[in-house]
């Protein structure tokens, strides 16, 4: 394998991979196994690329040392580790005890990874060539791929015979070991911390129309709408709850259309289609809501991803705004 083919391969594949790994956060439904597919195939490919690779470090490590090494080293030590936390994650080896679970740095390195090979491809300069599209160059690429293809299939087949049917989703997400609402991590957005909110006095602004009207609990509870649906959290597990409140079409104006910006007290925000099955929940499996899982009231957003859930709701705001008109994910 040319030196100089090997190395443009991996300074598209690393962050392709890390891209599609992106991918994987925004899909909760739909085609996500595909994207997951895709998103194996992608990272695997680092995996096949390794014998050529390794020849070339071995000769560039034999030289006398060059700008750049530092960045190159650091890049193979995160490669690794993203590559082998995923396979780890794969097969049901989550850690989800520790602070840090294999999911997060699976994450982590990837992005640290994608981050590296820019710097690193700065420091190696390789200019693109009219041949790297060649006939010839394409079918490397193609076998190569299929290789990875192949590759793919025993780590998805061996996750589904370490995993019990059922308990991994196609977004790689595991199910909880236990079905007990003490089980349910009380996780937040990022920089995000549990809140101490007043539930006496909280309330929950809801705006449409130019004007607006405060909810509190009371006020709530004197609905009682159910759902019973999966919560897919980007954490990496997933649980199936009943979750009691009132369908968020209730606050707003009869025959109301658009969409909805949902903020939390801690400033996070998602903007989400309106719809029947979105529920301002207050209630989880029979028990009131724990402000470790989002009291005094979270959102419940069948078929999205847990970070569409916004916890700790304080304001929801109807609008004209197509549902996509904001960032991939809040920077809150």
């Amino acid at each position: 394998m040319p030196t100089r083919w090997t190395n443009l391969a991996l300074l598209w594949i690393v962050p392709l991979a890390a891209l599609s790994g992106f991918a994987m956060f925004l899909v909760g439904s739909g085609p996500v196994l595909l994207v997951a597919l895709v998103h194996g195939v992608i990272a695997l490919l680092v995996v096949v690329l390794t014998p050529w690779k390794s020849m070339i470090v071995r000769r560039t490590m034999r030289r006398a040392p060059r700008p750049g090494r530092t960045v190159a080293v650091a890049l193979g030590v995160v490669v690794v580790l993203a590559l082998v936390t995923g396979v780890l994650h794969v097969l049901g080896i989550l850690a989800d005890r520790l602070p840090l679970t294999v999911l997060q740095v699976h994450v982590g390195a990837g992005i640290v990874a994608a981050i590296l090979t820019l710097a690193h491809a700065r420091d190696r300069r390789i200019r693109a060539r009219r041949g790297d599209l060649s006939r010839r160059a394409l079918l490397r690429a193609g076998l190569l791929t299929s290789a990875a293809g192949v590759l793919e299939i025993g780590v998805v087949g061996a996750g589904a015979l370490a995993n019990p049917p059922g308990t991994r989703r196609d977004t790689g997400s595991h199910r909880l070991a236990s079905d007990s609402v003490d089980a349910i991590p009380a996780t937040s957005w990022l920089f995000d911390s549990v809140p101490t909110v007043d539930a006496t006095a909280w309330r929950v602004t809801v705006a449409a129309d130019g004007t607006s009207r405060a909810w509190g609990l009371a006020d709530l509870a004197a609905y009682g709408d159910e759902v019973t649906t999966v919560l897919d959290c980007t954490g990496g597990w997933w649980t199936r709850k009943t979750w009691r409140g009132v369908r968020v079409s209730r606050l707003l104006p009869a025959g109301a259309t658009g969409s909805i910006l949902v903020t939390s007290v801690t400033g996070y925000r998602r903007r989400l289609p309106l719809s029947d099955d979105l529920l301002l929940a207050t209630s989880l499996a029979g028990e009131p809501l724990r402000v470790g899982h989002g009291a005094p009231a979270r959102l419940v957003v069948p078929g999205r991803r847990g970070y569409h859930w916004v916890k700790w709701v304080e304001r929801i705001e109807l609008s004209d705004l197509p549902w996509w008109a904001q960032l991939p994910f809040s920077p809150r």
